[in-house]
């Protein structure tokens, strides 16, 4: 019994010094943790989601540190990468995402990304947070009947996965920089027309409006812009405004916009 009690004591005094020394040195505290972020703004809202326990212990920080990473990366358009050197070191990276597509769906705007993230165009951290900027290639415009691009657009996460068929958009962009009508491209209008995409091209060349539908689903730009192209070139001089569908499997019909017709029926 007293071998017990003498161990036990010891084992107290040490634990004691142990707690002492952790508390006057502050081995655990997270004084190794390096921020890179290009502006205050989001150092700041990093800070502001660090809690007290978490600074002074830092395996409790790293315990938690996919939570932490959810909660910013849904919470602000920023990303997160978080890595380690040695045992009392850490970087913290927080980076703004960018934005490469900008998608209007019926009254609201929002940014895509390449990775398909997507959220509020006009919220208030796209303008303090440096380098979130419009993208440069013409707004996409989803008809009203299409779902919201954003899978919870009423929800508490400013940031999330978009619904939208990211490869799909991939595809129509490389098409719009190969076939060169980026630069006239002003609006593209994205529909569903008999369970098949339909894109709807608003270009303008000098003063005439110049309307393009195209099958969303097919990947035909290539063949088609050299058709296409050289029928611009044709009636580069007609002064009209024109629709041009190449919705047809066996021909390109064109016509001025005041003519009938359902555009894009492929009929």
């Amino acid at each position: 019994m007293g071998k017990f009690l003498f161990f036990l004591l010891l084992t107290a005094f040490f634990a004691g010094a142990a707690v002492s020394t952790e508390g006057y040195f502050q081995f655990f505290s997270l004084h190794g943790l390096v921020i890179r972020a290009e502006d205050p703004v989001a150092e700041s809202f990093f800070w502001k989601n660090i809690s007290p326990d978490e600074l002074r212990f830092w395996p409790l920080f790293l315990w938690r540190t996919d939570e932490l990473k959810k909660k910013i990366e849904t919470e602000s358009p920023l990303s997160l990468k978080l890595t380690g050197s040695g045992i009392f070191r850490f970087y913290a990276e927080l980076l703004p995402l960018q934005p490469w597509i900008l998608v209007h769906w019926k009254d609201k705007n929002f940014y895509l990304t390449k990775d398909g993230l997507i959220w509020d165009a006009g919220h208030i951290l796209n303008k303090s947070l440096s380098g979130i900027k419009d993208p440069e290639g013409p707004p996409f415009f989803l008809a009203d009947d299409l779902p919201s691009p954003s899978q919870d657009p009423e929800g508490e996460n400013l940031v999330m996965k978009s619904v939208l068929p990211v490869d799909f958009f991939a595809d129509w962009v490389e098409g719009l920089e190969t076939s060169g009508w980026m630069p006239h491209t002003e609006t593209v209008e994205v529909s569903r027309r008999e369970g098949r995409y339909l894109l709807s091209l608003n270009l303008k060349i000098r003063s005439r409006t110049v309307r393009i539908l195209l099958r969303g689903d097919v990947p035909r730009w290539k063949d088609l812009s050299s058709a296409v192209s050289q029928i611009l070139h044709q009636l580069q001089f007609s002064g009209e405004n024109i629709i041009i569908d190449t919705t047809y499997t066996d021909r390109i019909i064109v016509r001025n916009v005041e003519g009938g017709g359902q555009e894009g029926s492929g009929k």
